[in-house]
Order: structure tokens, then C-alpha cells, then sequence
């Protein structure tokens, strides 16, 4: 069973990095990167939206190595500090990439944007609801990740269960890519977007198909042979 089980691991790991090369190659072929930044006068939005595809890709394997971590999937071959602390780092990327995606719009000549546009959600002038939707995912997630430190204090419990308000900030972050911005239109953004759901919906599924087989109690049967 162990061996069965190893093999799962690397089969659903393999798959992951292959469903994120497909991704990135559906996106290169639909001309997403097809610019030269240094002729083009729209500079500033280009460096938004590179900086909010590569914060999202982020995010998604932040919360897919999280997935991995909680569901034991690679357990028996990566050490439990390193998992951590690379789950730690993927999210502060992520965070940070999310932040300059944000502050970058006060240097676009587009639209006018502040500080408080940018960090209150729903206020800003453009699309502010789904813009508003980044904004407040980036709140929660803010939250999340300065939790790290402090995953001892709080407790295994209740540290678990702050960091189920990730998959809400996933979900407000991929409304947010979807209709927020012109990369939505792309054929390999939303390719990105819908190889990262299935990824996120599938490792979940297999997360709480798990808990729910270690929160059984055995049976009368079970019990009397494990007595006998």
C-alpha cells in the first residue's frame, strides 16, 4: 500500500507541473508576450499585468503546495520545516507580487489612482467591484500568511482553520483575473485560470476525502478484531 500510495504522489505531482507547462505554453502561443516593452508607451500596464499573472500563478502554487502539505502527499519525501517554510515564501512572493500589482496603477496615466483606491476595496475608478474583489483578497490573504509565524501560539486548530480563508481569497482572486482586466479575453489566461481551479477543486476534494476517513470511527467489527 505504501508503494501504491507513492506512486499516486508522484503521479498527481507530475500532473500538476504538467498542467502548469500546458498552461504557460497556451499562453505564449496566444500572444500574451508578444511585446516589446521598451517601444511600448504603455509600459506601466504591461508590468501590471505581468505582475498580476505571475502573483496569481503564485497564489495558485502556494495554495496547491498547501494542498500537498495538508493532504500528506509529500510527506514521505519532503521534510516537514522545508515544506513549511517553502510554503511560507511562495505566499509572501505572492503577496508582495500582489502589492506591486496594485501600487504599479498610480504610475498608469489611464486611470487615477491613490493609496486609499487601491487599499479600500470597491472605491477605485475602474470596474471597482471586481477590482474591489482583488483588493479585499489581498486583504485576507495578508492575514493568512502573517500568520506563519505564530502558527505555535494560535494553535495546529485554529491555524487550520484561518487558512481555509485562503481558498475564498483563490476564489476572489480568480474573479478578480477573469473580469478585472483585458487578460481575461486571452485563450491562455483562461486556460491558466481553468487548469488552477481543477487543480485547487481536485487536491481539495482529495484533503477532505482524507479527513473525513481519519475523523471515521471504526466499527463494532474493526474494534473486536483489533481487541481479539
Amino acid at each position: 500500500m505504501t508503494d501504491l500510495n507513492r506512486w499516486i504522489d508522484r503521479i498527481v505531482i507530475l500532473f500538476s507541473f504538467v498542467m502548469l507547462g500546458v498552461s504557460a505554453w497556451g499562453m505564449s502561443a496566444s500572444g500574451v508576450f508578444d511585446f516589446a516593452l521598451y517601444q511600448d508607451e504603455k509600459l506601466i500596464w504591461h508590468l501590471v499585468r505581468s505582475s498580476g499573472i505571475l502573483a496569481y500563478v503564485l497564489l495558485m502554487a502556494s495554495t496547491v503546495w498547501g494542498l500537498f502539505l495538508s493532504s500528506q502527499i509529500v510527506k514521505e519525501w519532503s521534510p516537514g520545516p522545508i515544506s513549511m517554510t517553502l510554503h511560507s515564501t511562495i505566499s509572501w512572493l505572492a503577496l508582495l507580487l500582489g502589492l506591486g500589482h496594485g501600487l504599479l496603477l498610480m504610475f498608469d496615466d489611464y486611470f487615477t489612482y491613490t493609496l486609499s483606491t487601491i487599499f479600500v476595496p470597491f472605491t477605485g475608478p475602474y470596474r471597482p467591484e471586481v477590482v474591489g474583489l482583488g483588493t479585499l483578497a489581498f486583504w485576507l490573504l495578508l492575514i493568512v500568511t502573517l500568520s506563519f509565524p505564530f502558527r505555535k501560539r494560535m494553535g495546529h486548530k485554529s491555524w487550520k482553520r484561518l487558512h481555509y480563508v485562503s481558498y475564498v481569497a483563490f476564489g476572489l482572486v480568480t474573479i478578480h483575473g477573469l473580469f478585472a482586466g483585458t487578460d481575461g479575453e486571452h485563450p491562455g489566461f483562461r486556460l491558466l485560470i481553468g487548469i488552477s481551479l481543477i487543480l485547487v477543486v481536485l487536491l481539495l476534494g482529495i484533503r477532505l476525502g482524507k479527513g473525513q476517513k481519519v475523523g471515521q470511527r471504526p466499527t463494532r467489527r474493526e474494534t473486536t478484531r483489533e481487541a481479539g
